[in-house]
């Protein structure tokens, strides 16, 4: 990372700060069956993931969730066959403000609304995406552990090796068993 992006992304992190400074959310557990909406974030990364992705979707949906899906794509450009699907809200680099915060209306009502679940499906770490995550009013965080932050009520711990079909499995599994 070049120093130009390194101050951006600093100045965006001490903006985050402030803004965590004085958020609140009720915080609630949920599982499949007693939770009613899902935000789901990722960040796509080829055509194998974001397929994954819709086949969560469609598992999702067999417990007749309302889902609402924000996914942002690294770079100026979204790709053209990622703009086709339906139901799949997808934010660019070219949305972003100068310190790397998301700048569009989609992002701010998927921020403000209190989702009983938010999964957070990204594998890498993407400013953006943590900066919708973090300050999400959802009631159950589910994402992957980071050691720079805990911004999820659950966490699993995926090493590199681990790609996003472990992920989604592990979810479905736990998400199952709490109650």
């Amino acid at each position: 990372m070049d120093i130009f992006n390194n101050i951006k992304l600093k100045v965006g992190n001490y903006n985050l700060q402030r803004k965590l400074s004085n958020f609140k959310r009720k915080r609630e557990s949920h599982n499949f069956k007693t939770a009613k909406t899902a935000g789901i974030l990722f960040t796509p990364t080829d055509a194998v993931s974001f397929e994954q992705i819709k086949q969560f979707l469609a598992y999702l949906n067999t417990f007749k969730l309302q889902i609402y899906v924000l996914g942002y794509i690294d770079s100026k450009n979204i790709p053209e066959n990622f703009l086709f699907w339906k139901g799949i809200n997808l934010f660019s680099k070219k949305e972003l403000n100068w310190n790397l915060i998301p700048n569009t209306p989609i992002v701010k009502d998927f921020i403000d609304k209190p989702f009983d679940l938010l999964f957070d499906l990204s594998l890498k770490n993407y400013f953006p995406i943590e900066y919708i995550a973090r300050l999400s009013h959802s009631k159950f965080k589910i994402g992957r552990f980071t050691q720079e932050h805990a911004s999820y009520d659950l966490m699993f711990d995926l090493n590199k090796d681990k790609k996003l079909e472990y992920f989604l499995e592990n979810i479905k599994q736990y998400l199952v068993l709490i109650n």
